[in-house]
């Protein structure tokens, strides 16, 4: 019976070759991880909106100067009105029309406007919900929002852009991050922002903590 011979052995790579390989690709993972890194702000922030509240806790930056109409119809400029009050104002973004996060930002504000007025804060602390559809919420849609949330104007004030040209510049300052949905509505993010008594954006704290973002906030002289 004939023997059936057996194929020879295939070469093994070679030291020298797997070394190459690994090396190329310990590179490709170190120029990957460092491009993260700093696209990341040396690795503080992983999102949008978690890298713009680094930046403000380590740099505040002055608001945007711009115009803004309240539910009365009465025109300023944002930055200004601000220095006058002499307060320093936790700041949020809605759109009138809103039955989503907007609803859940309604009852926080709520609560702080409860506890301003409790704690004898109304002096030095207070809330201002700026809209971002200038389009849709002019003063009447404004001064609706405002009667359905129960607003104390003396605490809580509601205000819309006056251009429409100027919402790029408000989002962006703030951090806001604004997608378009279905039937005119939007997706938005929510945090609660502390602008301290010069018109400086100081800190941008989560919606879900408005005790802690009050106490930061009257921690502010």
């Amino acid at each position: 019976m004939a023997r059936i011979s057996k194929p020879p052995p295939e070469p093994s790579p070679s030291t020298d070759g797997l070394a190459q390989t690994f090396a190329a690709s310990l590179v490709a993972l170190l120029l990957g991880l460092a491009a993260v890194f700093y696209a990341t702000d040396h690795g503080h922030a992983f999102t949008t909106e978690s890298l713009r509240r680094s930046e403000i806790s380590r740099q505040p930056a002055p608001i945007p100067k711009f115009q803004v109409v309240d539910a009365s119809g009465g025109r300023a400029g944002l930055r200004e009105w601000v220095a006058a009050s002499k307060r320093t104002w936790i700041v949020d973004f809605v759109y009138t029309r809103c039955q989503t996060v907007c609803s859940s930002l309604g009852s926080v504000y709520q609560q702080l406007q409860e506890q301003v007025r409790t704690r004898g804060l109304t002096k030095d602390v207070g809330l201002l919900t700026i809209s971002f559809d200038p389009a849709r919420d002019g003063p009447a849609a404004l001064a609706a929002y405002a009667r359905r949330m129960q607003m104390d104007p003396g605490i809580w004030t509601i205000v819309g852009l006056e251009s429409a040209g100027d919402r790029r510049r408000l989002l962006e300052a703030f951090g806001i991050m604004v997608i378009p949905a279905p039937l005119g509505e939007f997706e938005h993010n929510a945090a609660l922002h502390i602008v301290d008594r010069s018109g400086r954006l100081v800190r941008i704290m989560d919606y879900d903590a408005p005790t802690a973002a009050l106490d930061f906030a009257r921690s502010l002289k």
